[in-house]
């Protein structure tokens, strides 16, 4: 039996008939280069192959499909898009979703922060000297141990209120004074102007209160404080049992006069420590703690009987 074998022409000039421009066929056809494994067909102008993956190439108006070998140097897509993914700049979304994250992890914080500092007032005696104590020695960290020890507290300085279970705030402040105060005279200590006004009227006001804060005068203060403690001596006098005071107006207050450090009566020191200013920040933990404790301690020096509760 004979059999026909076909051949292409090995002639340059002559261009397979799939190829309308000849300028743009600039290599020559012969028949080693048809012995490598491919099947050609000239009309659908597909190139297949067994292995490998398909990929398109334009030609003008005519595409080629050649499938790459295993054998190729050509890189994988997978391998391309991993890397395209790793080097791309985060969308909008994902910046979106970690600024979230760090959102959520700073809000927790600042919650537990909140939470730590409203409960110093429910403490025992021992625990609350220990948390300012701390304060302290962050406050005054060039100090020796043994000039801190002159500026910290000791645990009986401390009448504990654990067993208030009330709300702390300005509205309970009568109720909580008549349950913890035994004293005939106590000063208030309140953060900022606002809240003396506010403890001030929810202490019966005038009739049992003073008000020592920056919107009066210094002066004014101490020549008031002066009156009080002369028409102490008098029958039938208006006696006042609060004085509430910022830190820095009380600070300036005991430099100038030693009206409470006289006498032998007790005294009580109420420290408005529950309430939070729009930062968030105590009384101890604000700008005015130092001075706070700093004016607490002149005070237990100067002065005989004095007990300090946290409201």
């Amino acid at each position: 039996m004979t059999s026909s074998v076909k051949t292409m022409s090995t002639s340059s000039d002559k261009t397979p008939p799939h190829i309308k421009n000849p300028k743009e066929y600039n290599y020559t056809m012969n028949a080693d280069d048809l012995d490598d494994g491919l099947d050609y067909d000239f009309n659908s102008g597909v190139v297949s192959a067994d292995e490998g993956e398909t990929i398109a190439l334009s030609d003008n108006e005519n595409s080629y499909k050649r499938k790459l070998s295993h054998g190729d140097d050509e890189p994988n897509k997978k391998t391309i898009s991993e890397d395209s993914a790793n080097q791309a700049p985060l969308s909008k979304r994902q910046k979106k979703l970690q600024n979230s994250k760090f959102h959520n992890k700073k809000k927790e914080k600042m919650e537990f922060e909140k939470s730590q500092r409203l409960a110093l007032s429910t403490l025992s005696g021992e625990d609350i000297a220990e948390n300012l104590n701390k304060m302290i020695g962050l406050w005054y960290p060039d100090l020796s141990p043994l000039e801190l020890e002159e500026l910290y507290f000791k645990k009986t300085e401390f009448i504990p209120t654990t067993s208030y279970t009330e709300p702390r705030t300005a509205e309970n402040f009568q109720d909580f004074v008549t349950k913890f105060t035994k004293a005939p005279k106590a000063i208030v200590f309140c953060s900022t102007n606002i809240r003396v006004a506010d403890v001030f009227r929810n202490l019966g006001g005038s009739k049992q209160c003073l008000k020592l804060f920056s919107k009066n005068k210094l002066k004014e203060d101490l020549e008031r404080l002066e009156e009080l403690s002369q028409e102490k001596k008098k029958p039938h006098h208006n006696e006042i049992k609060y004085f509430i005071s910022t830190p820095n107006r009380m600070e300036k207050i005991v430099k100038e006069s030693p009206v409470f450090f006289q006498g032998k009566d007790k005294l009580d020191i109420i420290i408005d420590s529950s309430y939070l200013d729009p930062k968030t920040d105590t009384i101890f933990t604000s700008l005015d703690g130092k001075v706070l404790c700093s004016v607490l301690k002149k005070i237990i020096k100067e002065k005989s009987s004095v007990k300090i509760l946290l409201y």
